[in-house]
């Protein structure tokens, strides 16, 4: 027992020996055990990190077009919905237009005509209305319905007006949804309402059938067929034909059969600026109804060759498109019956007229 209580005295010098020898470093952790632990240092960084952040683009670099955030430089983003202009769906130019109105588009117009009728009746009522100075103002408007067909309350059609007229009329207006004379004297006119349908189009040829109703106000009902026909040449200049069968109704007797051949032509000097050359023929009272009537005091048929000169003007606000145009005119130039013919200058007439064309109201491509 004693011996090993010996050896225990004997080692505990000797293990103090050597913790005393070894060098202070060996447990030292910043120099001084009284110093605060130092911060880890962060190594530095060679290369951008891809997932910190993109690297800032270039100034060419091309962006994929199927990115919605991306906006071209000088592209200002779309703000709402623009509504099309009149011109996008219908011809600036006059004479490059067709028929009928696109589809939902409306028209409102306005004529007043000034002018003087001389008719040598012998000593009778003239069979083509009052004489002396005549004045009048028409409002109108239409509506394309349908792609290619028309509809409106108005005396004014692609192609036929100003142009021939039939009685009582006689191209002296008083005739809209809203019409009158002013004189000789005061009355409210007739109602016409029309129906127009472009049967064939193309870039030269455009081909329309016309029913026209007189609604009667002051005068008498009268119904008009006819087949618009117009011809484009070199996209400035038009040539406006075709055929008017008309059928005014005649209290005292047989109905009045009459047929309208009319002629316009039509050049577009600029894009805006028109002008017009309207003439024709027209075969009035081929029943001899009138001359039957007056026992053969006023004789017939009578045949009448128009001429007249115009010009107007289109402009373009927003979505809306104006005509304004003025014509000078002699509605019968020269005359003639079955008896005799003549000259006859002192029947003219001055007309000015504004059609204002509004946007498009529907969408789609049918009712």
């Amino acid at each position: 027992m004693a011996r090993p209580m010996a050896r225990a005295s004997c080692l505990l010098p000797t293990i103090s020996f050597v913790i005393l020898a070894l060098p202070a470093s060996t447990f030292a952790q910043s120099g001084d055990w009284s110093a605060p632990i130092a911060a880890p240092v962060e190594p530095s960084r060679t290369a951008p990190n891809s997932d910190w952040a993109d690297e800032p683009p270039v100034e060419d670099e091309k962006r994929p077009p199927q990115n919605p955030d991306w906006v071209e430089p000088g592209e200002a983003p779309p703000v709402g919905t623009r509504k099309p202009r009149a011109s996008e769906s219908y011809h600036l130019r006059y004479a490059n237009r067709d028929l009928t109105m696109p589809r939902g588009m409306m028209r409102g117009t306005f004529d007043t005509v000034l002018g003087r009728r001389t008719e040598d009746a012998q000593g009778l009522d003239s069979p083509f209305g009052p004489t002396g100075t005549i004045s009048t103002m028409s409002f109108g408007v239409a509506i394309t319905l349908a792609d290619d067909f028309e509809i409106g309350f108005s005396r004014y059609r692609m192609g036929s007006f100003p142009g021939v007229s039939v009685f009582p009329g006689f191209g002296f207006g008083a005739e809209g949804l809203i019409a009158f004379s002013m004189s000789p004297e005061a009355k409210f006119g007739d109602i016409p309402f029309y129906a127009r349908f472009q049967v064939f189009e193309s870039d030269v040829v455009k081909l329309g059938i016309d029913a026209v109703f007189r609604i009667p106000s002051r005068t008498e009902f009268g119904f008009l067929g006819g087949i618009p026909l117009r011809f484009i040449a070199h996209e400035r200049f038009a040539f406006d034909t075709g055929l008017d069968f008309a059928v005014d109704n005649n209290p005292q007797g047989p109905s009045i059969w009459s047929v309208n051949l009319p002629f316009n032509f039509v050049a577009n000097a600029t894009d805006r600026f028109f002008l017009k050359l309207n003439s024709g023929m027209s075969f009035f009272d081929l029943g001899h109804t009138i001359s039957t009537a007056t026992s053969g005091l006023i004789g017939g048929p009578f045949y009448f060759i128009p001429l007249g000169f115009g010009a107007g003007y289109t402009a373009e606000a927003g979505t809306t498109m104006t005509d304004i145009f003025a014509s000078f005119g002699f509605p019968a130039l020269y005359g003639f019956t079955s008896r005799a013919s003549e000259v006859n200058a002192d029947t003219w007439q001055v007309t000015i007229g504004i059609n204002i064309y509004s946007p498009v109201l529907f969408k789609g491509s049918a009712l």
